[in-house]
C-alpha cells in the first residue's frame, strides 16, 4: 500500500494536477490529505480538488484555514479522517483535523477537544500512524518565520504519551522536515501549493520519501 500525503493545497489546482500525475505514474493506492484544502473555502473549492484527485482513494480532513462546511463536505463523501481512525492492512490511521482557538481560518478546536479525541482513538492501538493538521509544539515542525511555535501541546502529548509509528503533520509551511519524539519520527510533510508531498509505504514497516510535485 503506497499512500501520497498531501498538505496545506491551498486550492493550488495546479499542484493537485501534479499530484494526481504522480499517482498514476508512481502507483499510489491511497492519498492522505491533511489539511487547508482550501484558501478559506467551502464545500464548493473543497469539491473541486477532491474532483481533481479522482478517481484515487482518499481519506483526511479539513485543516484552520477553510471553513468548517469543507469538513461536513468530507464527512459526506465518506473520507474523513478526522476524530477517527481507519484500518490499512496492519496500520491504524487516527486523524485530527483544524487548529487551535485563535488560529487564522474557521475550523477550530481546544487543546482539550485534540487530545480528548486522540486519546480515545489511539487507546489500545499497537500498530498507528497519527495524522493531524497541526504539528507538535514547541518543535522543529512549529516553528514559523517569526521565531514563534504554533503547534498544539495536546499533539505533542499525544506522541509523547502513545508513541505511534508514525506522526505526520503539516500547518506551518515553513517547518517542513522530521524530528524524534519520544521515539516517534514526526513529520511536516510541508505545504503542496509549494510542491511538497511525502509517499508512505504502509506495507509491514513504514517507509516514506518526500516527493516534490
Amino acid at each position: 500500500m503506497l499512500a501520497l500525503a498531501l498538505s496545506d493545497i491551498h486550492s493550488s489546482l495546479q499542484r493537485v494536477q501534479a499530484a494526481n500525475q504522480a499517482i498514476h505514474e508512481i502507483g499510489v493506492d491511497l492519498v492522505l490529505l491533511l489539511g487547508d484544502i482550501t484558501q478559506m473555502g467551502g464545500a464548493k473549492e473543497a469539491g473541486a480538488v477532491l474532483d481533481a484527485l479522482w478517481p484515487a482513494k482518499i481519506l483526511g480532513f479539513a485543516g484552520n484555514f477553510e471553513m468548517p462546511e469543507v469538513q461536513r463536505e468530507m464527512e459526506r463523501r465518506g473520507i474523513s479522517l478526522h476524530a477517527a481512525k481507519k484500518k490499512i492492512g496492519k496500520w491504524t490511521l487516527a486523524g485530527f483535523g483544524g487548529g487551535l482557538h485563535g488560529d487564522p481560518g474557521r475550523f477550530l478546536h481546544s487543546e482539550a477537544e485534540i487530545k480528548k479525541a486522540l486519546g480515545a482513538l489511539l487507546e489500545g492501538e499497537k500498530n498507528a500512524v497519527l495524522l493531524t493538521h497541526l504539528p507538535p509544539a514547541n518543535t522543529t515542525l512549529d516553528l514559523a518565520h517569526n521565531g514563534g511555535h504554533i503547534g498544539s501541546a495536546a499533539v505533542r502529548e499525544i506522541v509523547e504519551e502513545f508513541r505511534p509509528g508514525l506522526h505526520l503533520c503539516g500547518h506551518c509551511h515553513e517547518a517542513a522536515g522530521e524530528e524524534k519524539i519520544a521515539g516517534t519520527t514526526s513529520i511536516n510533510v510541508g505545504a503542496a501549493n509549494e510542491g511538497k508531498a511525502l509517499l508512505l509505504e504502509l506495507d509491514g514497516g513504514l517507509k516514506w520519501r518526500k516527493l516534490q510535485l
